[in-house]
């Protein structure tokens, strides 16, 4: 099996939702991934699914918008049938772990936990300071 990783900015907040009747935690989300590191590098907005503890860790410590984060994940493909009783084929990148790059802003997110670990990045912007240090190009917002 085959690993990926990508490194990007969160699109918008996420949302926890519980699927199935084992109410499994699930967290779909979108990255704006840069080709290369460059101002005129093309960007990429690259979605994702994640399950279990994974989607959890992502809603509580990565639950912001325009948040650095790095991402290790696999692609997966699956068949159902939908409601219509059509098979659909998917290929998911499903997170198999992460890791922000920057902390939560506060300000932006009371609702994470005061108590969370040290990232590999302290978070000493503002929280409309990603605007200005995003090229037109790459803006997400």
């Amino acid at each position: 099996m085959q690993t990926n990783k990508h490194i990007g900015r969160v699109l918008k907040a996420l949302e926890l939702e519980h699927i199935g009747a084992d109410e499994i935690p699930m967290v779909r989300f979108g990255l704006a991934v840069k080709r290369f590191p460059s101002a005129k590098a093309k960007t990429d907005f690259i979605y994702y699914v994640a399950y279990r503890d994974v989607a959890e860790r992502l809603f509580k410590y990565a639950n912001q918008k325009g948040l650095p984060i790095e991402i290790d994940f696999t692609q997966q493909s699956r068949t159902y049938e939908n409601a219509e009783g059509n098979s659909v084929y998917r290929v998911e990148n499903v997170v198999e772990k992460f890791m922000p790059w920057a902390s939560l802003d506060k300000r932006v997110a009371p609702e994470a936990d005061a108590t969370a670990p040290d990232t590999a990045v302290e978070n000493d912007v503002e929280a409309d300071d990603f605007e200005r240090q995003l090229p037109d190009e790459y803006s997400v917002y």
